[in-house]
């Protein structure tokens, strides 16, 4: 049980878990995943309490890397077979994410490619996105900066434009895959 950094660590030397139930009501929950998947990159995550409502939240969390989804209006025997199917080595959701996530796929394939480009992102971009993929408030990163919060949105939506991303939860799943990872501290 984790609801924040220090206790997802702590959890993770306690146990070296396979799977990992996510609640996406948690608070930070989206920092919570990030962290999981660096912690562990094959450990498979079920997100709880999905609303079908929310598009950006589903496909956010697809790109983060989640293995199955349990909507909140699923029951606990829907939760225990999904549970058995990720632990099997599949996914699963409802089809009605399946619906979303085939939508945000088929727009993605008929969007135009651009001739390919080397992103260039500038020192405070990768700062920031680094706080972004630690799922820190524009508050929080300012207060870390010490920079006007006005200048922070004014970076994050910069970021979000370079990156051809639309939200804070998918440029920290793209971070993942265009940032260095960092070496910790006694590595």
């Amino acid at each position: 049980v984790a609801w924040d950094l220090v206790s997802l660590i702590a959890a993770f030397e306690a146990t070296l878990p396979r799977i990992i139930l996510l609640n996406t009501r948690t608070r930070d929950s989206s920092m919570l995943l990030r962290q999981t998947m660096k912690l562990s990159p094959h450990v498979r995550v079920v997100v709880l309490g999905v609303s079908e409502d929310d598009e950006a939240e589903i496909v956010g969390y697809a790109e983060a890397g989640v293995a199955g989804y349990h909507l909140r209006s699923e029951a606990l025997e829907d939760l225990l077979v999904l549970i058995h199917k990720v632990a099997a080595g599949g996914s699963l959701c409802s089809p009605r994410i399946a619906a979303i996530l085939l939508r945000r796929l088929s727009a993605l394939a008929t969007q135009p490619r651009p001739a390919a480009q080397e992103l260039v992102l500038t020192s405070r971009e990768i700062q920031i996105l680094r706080m972004l993929e630690l799922g820190l408030t524009n508050r929080d990163i300012a207060d870390q900066l010490r920079i006007a919060i006005h200048t922070v949105k004014n970076h994050v939506h910069s970021l979000l434009t370079k990156l051809g991303v639309s939200t804070r939860v998918q440029a920290a799943a793209r971070a993942r895959s265009i940032l260095p990872v960092e070496d910790s501290p006694g590595n």
